[in-house]
């Protein structure tokens, strides 16, 4: 079948055509597109350029995913922070109380020792 397609001697083609029948409307469809050529590449253009538009599509989603998840990540980075910024606050508020219980009990044992 193969041969059909690439034979170019019209006697031959002919003689195939007459021993298979059917192979007369394939061969005639090969023959037109081969014929022409230029419609041919326009098909295959307009496909390439689908498949570029689809590309370019698919890796724009893939990076619209990507950014998503780099945003996730910050805002977790952001609540983490935010957190560690309350226990700061709070480990200050305590060193501050620690430091005037200490200063109440120096002021404390200044006045017992000033009382002996």
């Amino acid at each position: 079948m193969a041969c059909i397609f690439c034979m170019d001697v019209p006697e031959t083609i002919i003689e195939i055509i007459e021993k298979y029948p059917d192979f007369k409307e394939m061969y005639e469809q090969v023959y037109d597109v081969c014929r022409n050529i230029e419609e041919v590449m326009q098909m295959f253009s307009k496909e390439l350029l689908e498949l570029d538009r689809n590309t370019v599509k698919l890796m724009i989603d893939d990076m619209q995913k990507q950014i998503e998840e780099k945003d996730e990540q910050l805002n977790q980075k952001d609540e983490q922070i935010r957190e560690l910024d309350e226990q700061l606050r709070q480990l200050d508020e305590q060193i501050k109380q620690s430091e005037q219980e200490i200063q109440k009990m120096k002021e404390t044992e200044k006045n017992n020792t000033d009382k002996l």
